[in-house]
């Protein structure tokens, strides 16, 4: 098992160089690489569960089999805490975040009381369960879970960013660039800060405050260049501002970076109705530029 845990941290070592040192080509190869050491991960834990509860069982067949209890009781005692509270945490919330990447959300959130049953304070079983709730719009729940992670840690980037967010989609405008604005400007969490920038560019292009939404999503591309949805979202910005050329060259750098995706479909749809608009203008221009000469 050593062994294994050695080639796994090699494996995140060199990942994390790749993502590092990003190139436009390496896009796929790295996806590709995240699905693979995901699985393995995901594997491991599973068979580690299973060699859990299979070691209980062993145990117990122990206590039974033998004549001297107070020994026993003592041997028994020892491995009950050893493999208890906080190893049941981290299983419970490894499965948790298996099923929400699997999209089981009804499963997460059972699963995530049993962890807060165990431990109200904690704070990654409080985060998830806001995921959860989240992709069940949910929305009053999980601001109720982030609120009690802000009362453990007041400038948790997390529980900031989220909470934005929830309010963002709840239309409460002054506290979600409260929340998000703080998200943004903390160094702690480069994740954090890129969809707090993102979701700030929401606000802004939500508002029609046009200029400000384009300066947010352009952040968060800085902090994350293969932010789809920043380019999509850029280029519905400029099609409001009446820059459809703008508009469409936004839309064709999201579908380069992957065509099939959601906001790689959306963009393809918008590039598509915006082209029409574009090639009429150029023909006007050239047929009045011919005009002008005819005249002169």
């Amino acid at each position: 098992m050593k062994e294994e845990i050695k080639d796994l941290q090699k494996q995140l070592n060199a990942l994390e160089y790749r993502v590092n040192h990003f190139k436009p080509e390496d896009d796929k190869p790295i996806r590709d690489e995240i699905r693979k050491i995901y699985v393995d991960i995901a594997n491991g834990l599973k068979v580690l569960t299973q060699a859990q509860e299979k070691l209980r069982a062993v145990v117990h067949e122990f206590k039974k089999s033998k004549t001297s209890r107070t020994e026993v009781g003592k041997f028994y005692s020892f491995v009950k805490s050893q493999t208890s509270a906080e190893l049941d945490l981290a299983t419970l919330l490894d499965r948790a975040w298996n099923l929400i990447v699997m999209e089981d959300f009804d499963e997460a959130i059972k699963t995530l009381k049993r962890v807060l049953d165990i431990d109200p304070k904690n704070i990654r079983g409080l985060g998830l369960m806001c995921l959860a709730l989240m992709d069940k719009n949910q929305y009053d729940n999980a601001m109720m879970h982030l609120q009690k992670v802000l009362i453990i840690e007041p400038d948790n980037p997390f529980a900031l960013n989220n909470l934005g967010y929830i309010c963002y989609k709840k239309g409460i405008w002054g506290e979600a660039i409260e929340h998000l604005v703080k998200a943004a400007k903390q160094r702690k969490d480069r994740m954090a800060s890129l969809y707090a920038n993102y979701y700030l560019g929401l606000v802004y292009y939500e508002r029609s405050m046009l200029n400000d939404a384009v300066r947010f999503f352009e952040k968060a591309l800085k902090l994350g260049p293969n932010l789809q949805e920043a380019y999509y979202y850029l280029g519905l910005t400029e099609i409001k501002r009446y820059e459809f050329k703008k508009a469409i060259g936004y839309f064709e750098r999201c579908i380069v970076i992957d065509s099939n995706s959601k906001y790689g479909k959306l963009s393809k749809t918008e590039r598509d109705k915006m082209k029409p608009l574009v090639d009429k203008n150029k023909n006007l221009k050239d047929l009045r530029h011919e005009r002008s000469n005819d005249n002169e």
